[in-house]
């Protein structure tokens, strides 16, 4: 049994506005979906995200002198698509260590600017990267758990390595590289010196033979103090 009852009519002017009133809210949702497309089809130039990285190499600048093992660190980084094929990134990592009796505390911060260079640009892109960095250590005597004395140090080194990157969509990717990091006891000088160097082949075997010989606790001119390994991983989210 169905039940009627008066059925309600509405003036022309009230359907007429009702009308135009859910043009205008389609008008505008497809407006903002042809914005969002368009932006879509932009390329995306910043980014910014989070990273893990592991630290391998007992000589490490990126370590505290008087570790001894591979460690992990966190950190955060931006980059910015200079172009195509080459990237720029600045990134920070941090890591704070407590002797198990609390009377000391170590705080490391190592700092990388870096660029790097995508010979291709496809959804897995690989790319190559070299960079400078500082590396900072801050050493505290604790007395109830507050610092009652402080000792800083910083080195300032260089890296270069390859890694690769793995675009999801246009606004995120996730990536891993390797990065060789060392300290050079003559500071930019002797980073030149090597690059001028090995402009000849007998330079070059000079070069390879200093490295031997600081690997094995000598003291050559153009030597390197202290080198290690670093491996990355983490997510980037592009605006």
């Amino acid at each position: 049994m169905r039940l009627q009852g008066p059925q309600k009519e509405f003036p022309v002017g009230v359907v007429r506005r009702r009308s135009a009133a859910m043009a205008g809210v389609m008008g505008v949702t497809i407006a903002i979906c042809v914005g969002f497309a368009g932006g879509e089809a932009q390329a995306q130039t910043f980014g910014l995200g989070g990273r893990m990285v592991s630290i391998s190499g007992t000589d490490s600048p990126a370590l505290d002198p008087g570790e001894t093992t591979s460690t992990r660190l966190a950190g955060g980084f931006l980059r910015l698509k200079a172009s195509k094929r080459l990237s720029l990134e600045v990134s920070m990592d941090y890591r704070s260590t407590t002797n198990p009796t609390e009377t000391a505390r170590v705080r490391t911060t190592p700092i990388q600017v870096s660029a790097l260079f995508y010979p291709i640009r496809t959804a897995i892109a690989p790319y190559l990267l070299a960079g400078v960095g500082w590396y900072k250590h801050r050493a505290e005597a604790l007395s109830d758990g507050k610092a009652v004395l402080t000792a800083n140090t910083s080195e300032f080194g260089y890296h270069t390595g390859l890694g690769g990157e793995l675009m999801m969509g246009k606004h995120a990717s996730l990536f891993v590289d390797y990065r060789y990091v060392w300290v050079d006891v003559n500071g930019i000088g002797g980073f030149t010196g090597v690059l001028k160097s090995a402009a000849s082949l007998t330079s070059v075997i000079g070069v390879l033979s200093n490295l031997k010989d600081s690997s094995n606790g000598k003291d050559p001119t153009s030597s390197i103090s202290r080198r290690g390994s670093l491996w990355t991983t983490g997510l980037t989210v592009y605006f």
